[in-house]
């Protein structure tokens, strides 16, 4: 007997999914793809994996100054994120080398923005 999978889609608003209606809030310099849309899923994954959902944040970003070479791993652009629920706020770096997501991941399980 051979079992199938059934696959069931939530579209409803209580559902912690990642979708044009249940995004953190975008602010600051987001028109110029400063970050990378592969950066904002795997952010909006973890928060959804730790019982967040990812309309609770807001994510706000802005350039470094300065021109970087090809090579230069300096930062390019800082990432403010925000629980908004809960205010508490942590700017991380972002570019070339950097790991913004997984810093924002060691805050979020060790409780720096609060708890779902």
């Amino acid at each position: 007997m051979i079992e199938r999978e059934q696959s069931l889609q939530v579209d409803e608003p209580g559902h912690l999914s990642f979708t044009e209606f249940r995004q953190p809030q975008l602010r600051g310099n987001w028109r110029n793809n400063l970050v990378a849309r592969g950066d904002q899923l795997a952010f909006a994954a973890e928060v959804v994996r730790f019982g967040f959902a990812p309309d609770e944040f807001a994510l706000e970003v802005e350039r470094l100054p300065g021109k970087p070479s090809g090579r230069s791993m300096a930062p390019r652009f800082a990432i403010k994120v925000e629980n908004i629920r809960t205010r508490r706020k942590v700017t991380y770096y972002g570019g070339p080398g950097r790991a913004w997501v997984a810093e924002f991941l060691a805050d979020l399980i060790a409780g720096e923005f609060g708890y779902p």
